[in-house]
């Protein structure tokens, strides 16, 4: 395989939060606001005051299994909820989207972009392999839907060189790309697209992928553009 096809060791990778993205969403929530974070990792959301996940400690943090168990809070109690790169980790995305949606007012959601979760060399050491080793799906924002996607274990046997040279080389370039971002209110719109009722693996698989991308990518694209608007309209301090 083509080394330009993948990212190495010298790449530089997005892993943490992006600081620009951080303070956009911060900016969405209002004071005095009830967030919760789902998943809390090393780096909490900064405006969150209350936390759901696998391991934590504290009398603000809640330990539940979000793949069943429901939100230990009341309907419509939360403002907003922050969910990152957790999403495309869990099996029953059918219960936690309408969860997210029963307990809260709004909130953010963002995942591997798909463009990323296709890219050789992401993961930690920089193997072979497309994406992370343990995502279980594609998840982008297709004009204000939020879109999942199996990723199959063919994704690791579409072959062609000069694609996969030109995904490494945009998210070499432009960090936004590596990610999906999806702001929501009221309720979670969601479609998971299902074999043999969307789509069928040893047909059109490799086609709704592209789109995913495509789709993917235009989001992110209308996404930065108002991240800079935003960040040019806020005040320098002096």
């Amino acid at each position: 395989m083509n080394e330009r096809g993948k990212l190495g060791e010298a790449d530089r990778k997005y892993w943490s939060p992006l600081t620009p993205v951080l303070n956009w969403v911060a900016s969405r929530v209002p004071e005095g606001a009830k967030v919760l974070e789902i998943g809390p990792g090393h780096i909490p959301f900064q405006r969150a005051d209350t936390f759901v996940g696998w391991l934590g400690e504290g009398d603000n943090f809640f330990k539940c299994d979000i793949d069943k168990d429901s939100l230990p809070f009341d309907d419509n109690t939360l403002d907003f909820v922050y969910f990152r790169h957790v999403l495309e980790d869990i099996y029953n995305l059918f219960h936690v989207c309408p969860e997210m949606s029963r307990a809260a007012k709004a909130g953010y959601v963002e995942t591997l972009s798909p463009l990323a979760e296709m890219c050789r060399g992401i993961d930690a050491s920089s193997p072979r392999w497309r994406g992370y080793h343990h995502h279980r799906y594609f998840v982008w924002n297709d004009g204000g839907k939020l879109c999942f996607l199996s990723k199959y274990p063919v994704v690791e046997f579409i072959d062609d060189d000069q694609f996969d040279a030109q995904i490494a080389e945009v998210l070499r370039n432009q960090n936004l790309y590596w990610n999906t971002y999806f702001l929501w209110e009221d309720e979670i719109d969601f479609h998971y697209f299902q074999h043999e009722i969307d789509f069928n693996i040893t047909v059109d698989y490799g086609e709704l992928i592209v789109k995913a991308i495509q789709a993917s990518q235009a989001s992110t694209f209308s996404f930065g553009e108002d991240l800079s608007r935003r960040s040019a309209e806020t005040p320098k301090s002096a």
